[in-house]
């Protein structure tokens, strides 16, 4: 059996622990499952049963092309980042980029698969890794604080107090191994929990195939921002893209822009500030004028001098106009008239 052959009508074996099941695991099912359309997972800690599977993942203690256990002493891998690799990310760094094939195969038109460069895939499946596995792995492997803490270097008692609280308050947060946690219910039997285990794998299969779709849709439109963006205070786009994560995972290049305007998806146009920096993404590096902010239609027209506008929001990051023209008087007034943010 080639286990590269994807849709096919090979029935494939999955191999994991049995118990409490995690994030980690979980998430192998969930890509494994869609890469394969005829899967089953087996729960079990029994060596001779796990050997029967064709991958055997987060157990065994062994490393090889059908073993994947990060817990192992030998195992040692880890990103350039210094961020360990658990059963996820090593699921996603083996068939992340075959899944984002298949996803783009069934989820997009010829046409958009035609403009997918190996560029995208590549930052797609980066993306993904980013925003998904490294927090995956990072709670998996009890890697947070230790990580955290060698990134940040805390230099007093200070920092370290600051540090704790944040870490303190980390742990509240849903993220994705507190969901799954949060689904082994207690005093349940082994056949309840494996049918907890298999809603779980599901209901993650789902949110990764969507995740996928718009980090493939984002890498797409981050590139289109790219090519037409040439320099200087306007970010000027005839399309709606995902300018925002253009200009966050390149900042440097957009340091000189201060307004993006865009179609909006309702009516007329938009204006909007760009992100103060890319760790105070909700400030604003050029605010509208003040007395602009809360106005609408009448009131801004009166206020600015222009016909056609249809608002400013109160606080001062976001407007619009009914047409091109006018949207771009407008943002020539803010860059005059504007606040820039120190």
């Amino acid at each position: 059996m080639c286990l590269q052959k994807l849709a096919g009508e090979f029935l494939v074996l999955i191999a994991t622990h049995d118990g409490t099941f995690h994030a980690d695991e979980t998430i192998a099912c969930a890509i494994l499952s869609y890469l394969y359309d005829h899967c089953e997972v087996i729960r079990s800690r029994d060596p001779k049963l796990l050997e029967t599977a064709d991958l055997i993942i987060d157990v065994s203690g062994i490393n090889d092309d059908k073993h994947f256990d990060h817990h192992s002493n030998e195992f040692n891998l880890s990103r350039d980042n210094g961020i360990h690799y658990a059963t996820a990310g090593l699921m996603w760094l083996k068939f992340g980029r075959p899944y984002l094939e298949r996803i783009a195969h069934e989820h997009f038109s010829e046409l958009e698969q035609a403009e997918f460069t190996d560029a995208i895939f590549t930052a797609a499946q980066t993306r993904i890794d980013q925003e998904i596995m490294y927090g995956v792995d990072l709670n998996d492997n009890g890697q947070l604080n230790s990580y955290l803490n060698d990134l940040i270097k805390p230099e007093s008692a200070h920092d370290q107090a600051i540090m704790d609280e944040l870490n303190e308050f980390y742990r509240y947060t849903p993220d994705l191994p507190y969901l799954v946690a949060m689904q082994n219910l207690p005093n349940v039997s082994g056949d309840e929990q494996n049918a907890q285990f298999s809603n779980t794998v599901k209901l993650l299969k789902s949110l990764l195939v969507n995740a996928a779709i718009n980090a493939l849709n984002t890498e797409q439109g981050i590139a289109k921002v790219l090519a037409l963006y040439e320099g200087g205070p306007l970010l000027i786009m005839h399309e709606k893209l995902p300018w925002t994560q253009a200009v966050l995972a390149h900042f440097d290049r957009f340091a000189e822009c201060q307004l993006a305007i865009y179609p909006d998806r309702k009516r007329g146009w938009r204006i909007q500030s760009l992100p103060f920096s890319k760790a105070e993404r909700f400030k604003n590096k050029l605010p509208a004028p003040k007395s602009w902010r809360g106005l609408d239609e009448a009131q801004l027209d009166a206020v600015t001098g222009l016909k056609g506008t249809i608002f400013v929001h109160r606080a001062g990051f976001t407007g619009g106009a009914m047409n091109f023209e006018t949207i771009i008087k407008m943002a020539q007034k803010w860059l005059d008239e504007g606040e820039r943010t120190k």
